[in-house]
C-alpha cells in the first residue's frame, strides 16, 4: 500500500516524470505572466519539454537548449518527429537537453527565496506582519 504525504509525493513525481523521455506543455497563459508549474517539475526531474509558446514562456524554456518551443499542433508534430526519428540516440536532441538541464544550476525554490525575497525586507514585513521571522527562519512556526 502506497501512502502519498508532503514528504513521499515529490519522489513519486519525480520517479513518475523522470521515466518518461519528454514532457509536452500545453499551459496557454490567459495573462501571459504565469509560468507553467509541470515544466518545473518535469525540469526538476531533467525531463526536456515541447511547450506552447506564449509571451513570457521563454524565461523558462530555452528553445534548442533545454526544450522546444511550438506555436500550433504542425508544429508540435514536426518536433517530435524529429525528436524521436532517431530515438534512443545518445548524441540526439533529447539526450542534449537532458544533459543541459542536469548541467544548469538553477537555483532551489528556499535559496532564491532567501537571494530575492528576504533582502527586500521592509514592505514585506509590513504586508505579512508576524508571518515575517516564520519566513526568514528565524522561528519556528507553530504547529
Amino acid at each position: 500500500q502506497l501512502i502519498l504525504d508532503g514528504e513521499s509525493l515529490p519522489s513519486l513525481v519525480c520517479v513518475i516524470t523522470g521515466s518518461a523521455d519528454l514532457g509536452v506543455c500545453l499551459h496557454k497563459s490567459s495573462s501571459g505572466l504565469d509560468l507553467p508549474m509541470k515544466v518545473v517539475d518535469m525540469f526538476g526531474c531533467c525531463l526536456p519539454v515541447c511547450a506552447v509558446n506564449f509571451q513570457c514562456l521563454h524565461e523558462l524554456v530555452k528553445h534548442d537548449e533545454n526544450g522546444l518551443v511550438f506555436e500550433g499542433p504542425e508544429e508540435l508534430a514536426a518536433q517530435l518527429q524529429m525528436l524521436f526519428s532517431a530515438f534512443p540516440d545518445p548524441t540526439g536532441k533529447l539526450s542534449q537537453f537532458r544533459q543541459n538541464l542536469r548541467e544548469s544550476e538553477q537555483l532551489r525554490w528556499d535559496e532564491s527565496w532567501k537571494q530575492t525575497v528576504l533582502p527586500l525586507g521592509t514592505c514585506e514585513q509590513r504586508l505579512l506582519g508576524s508571518a515575517w521571522p516564520i519566513l526568514q527562519g528565524r522561528v519556528q512556526h507553530p504547529m
